[in-house]
């Protein structure tokens, strides 16, 4: 049984050779994903946050003081 083992421990399947050294892929990575960030960061501040603030159909509608409400 060890004998079955030790055989299968010396044969090393060698795969498709890479085309670069594997220390480019880590590189490739971290470039794409700096630019990925890039892109994304250049969208900062795009999005209005306060939707509410920006309807302005409303406005009379409501209590006297421009809140939303019953007029009394």
């Amino acid at each position: 049984m060890t004998h079955v083992l030790l055989q299968g421990a010396e044969v090393v399947h060698h795969g498709k050779e890479l085309p670069f050294n594997p220390i480019w892929y880590g590189v490739i990575t971290i470039v794409i994903a700096l630019a990925l960030l890039g892109l994304l960061w250049s969208f900062r501040n795009s999005l209005a946050l306060d939707p509410v603030a920006h309807h302005h159909d409303d406005l009379g509608s409501g209590a006297p003081d421009g809140r939303p409400g019953s007029h009394h």
